[in-house]
């Protein structure tokens, strides 16, 4: 005995309703609209933070710049940070501009605490040693140390 597998009756089908009913829409939409709201939040307290350590990794970038300089040119160079902005010239010929940051180019309120002037010899060994302090706008503090060896290093200090 063969046992016919039934038909699909195409009928019951066709009348129903293709698509999303406005009711699916609107809850769909609420839902989107609540999980950005909650993540548009949390990234706005995130980018001073993240401003932040942009900046710090820039004054990195440009100390171990200008100390590679001082040795591939057999040259001191220095490394000075005022009002905001930071370069990198050749000690015997000041006008000579290698690299250059502007903090204010950051959207958060990034700045140095105070100013910053260190030389590397051709041997890349800096004098004087110092702490750089940067600050964002959420109180939040940086600091970067060029030690006399050459090396940097950062810490959070807040």
């Amino acid at each position: 005995m063969k046992i016919k597998a039934p038909r699909l009756n195409h009928q019951h089908t066709r009348n129903q309703p293709k698509g999303f009913s406005l009711a699916e829409l609107l809850v769909t939409l609420a839902v989107i609209a609540i999980l950005a709201g909650i993540s548009g939040t949390a990234l706005m307290k995130w980018i001073p933070q993240a401003n932040l350590k942009r900046a710090a990794r820039t004054i990195v970038s440009m100390c171990q710049s200008a100390r590679v300089e001082a040795i591939k040119r057999n040259a001191p160079v220095t490394f000075n940070c005022t009002d905001n902005s930071c370069e990198v010239r050749l000690a015997d010929a000041p006008n000579t501009l290698l690299r250059q940051f502007n903090l204010s180019s950051l959207k958060g309120s990034v700045q140095l605490e105070a100013d910053y002037a260190t030389t590397f010899n051709s041997r890349g060994r800096a004098t004087p040693t110092q702490t750089l302090d940067i600050k964002n706008s959420a109180e939040k503090i940086l600091s970067v140390t060029i030690r006399t060896s050459g090396s940097i290093m950062t810490k959070a200090t807040n």
